[in-house]
């Protein structure tokens, strides 16, 4: 009777048998080309462990992929400012806090109104737009001054005149007529600032009348004039005559019938900067005497 083998006998020899053969053919078991060795992918193959079979501390087997950091934008780096250019200044007129901001030739001062621009250090202003006036300020007997102040009395230089203002006068008016014995008809009616004359009638209102735009906005008006002085459209100085005194358009009688407006709106009358506002309603309660001398 024969023998048979027994199991344990049979895992034994397969066992034998494996070990002793060709490693490409095991590794064509896992998927592997045979004849290859697969490659071994750093961090990922067993940790190494202590005599307990633990990992020692700080390792683990297959190490985690580390992300990649986070995409941030770069701060935005607003350009510095600019100085400006070295060759910018300030012109004649424009408001200034030292004299390095005036162009050549110009100081930073105060003007007579207490106005701070670049101007002519010591130098009377002779037009207009004065170099050592500011802004709105006009250049009036050698000062600069507001619009307002630069205008002096209707009439010549040394007379007396009442004045009142009633109830049915356009704007801010005032009538005129001599309170110092002299004749009120056919005296002369002088501007009361530079400007350019412009000749008008109106039938049944203002009569002859002579508007004088001073520039800057401001006007001043004379009515009912027997007659023109000068000719339409000319340029007239201060305490020149431009007309005669009258009662042409709608008149009760020879008076000087004075207005002054800026933008085209009436103003309370002022001579020297000075108001004659409140008005009186009467003749003979207040007069005025005229300094407008050419």
């Amino acid at each position: 009777m024969g023998m048979r083998a027994s199991s344990s006998t049979v895992v034994l020899a397969v066992l034998t048998a494996a070990s002793c053969s060709d490693p490409g053919e095991i590794g064509a078991t896992y998927g592997d080309a045979p004849g290859e060795q697969a490659e071994p992918v750093d961090g990922g193959g067993p940790a190494e462990t202590d005599a307990s079979g633990e990992a020692p501390e700080g390792q683990t087997g297959d190490a985690a992929p580390e992300d990649d950091p986070p995409e941030t934008e770069p701060p935005e780096v607003e350009p510095p400012e600019s100085d400006p250019p070295a060759n910018e200044c300030l012109e004649a007129t424009a408001p200034c806090g030292a004299d390095t901001d005036c162009c050549a030739g110009l100081d930073c001062g105060t003007t007579t109104l207490g106005q701070v621009c670049c101007g002519m250090s010591d130098a009377p202003c002779a037009t207009a737009n004065g170099e050592d006036c500011c802004g709105d300020l006009l250049c009036v007997d050698g000062s600069c001054q507001d619009g307002a102040s630069m205008f002096k009395a209707p009439y010549a230089c040394g007379q007396s005149w009442t004045y009142d203002h009633h109830s049915a006068e356009v704007r801010q008016a005032l009538d005129f007529i001599r309170d110092d014995g002299g004749e009120t008809d056919g005296a002369p009616v002088v501007a009361s600032a530079g400007g350019w004359a412009t000749q008008h009638w109106e039938a049944g209102g203002a009569g002859n009348y002579i508007v004088i735009d001073h520039g800057w906005g401001w006007q001043t008006y004379y009515f009912h004039l027997w007659e023109f002085s000068v000719p339409d459209g000319s340029q007239v100085v201060q305490g020149q005559q431009v007309g005669t005194t009258g009662s042409t358009g709608n008149s009760s009688g020879p008076h000087i019938h004075y207005e002054q407006l800026y933008d085209g709106v009436g103003q309370a009358i002022r001579f020297n900067g000075e108001s004659l506002a409140p008005y009186p309603a009467y003749y003979g309660e207040r007069s005025y005497v005229s300094d407008n001398c050419p």
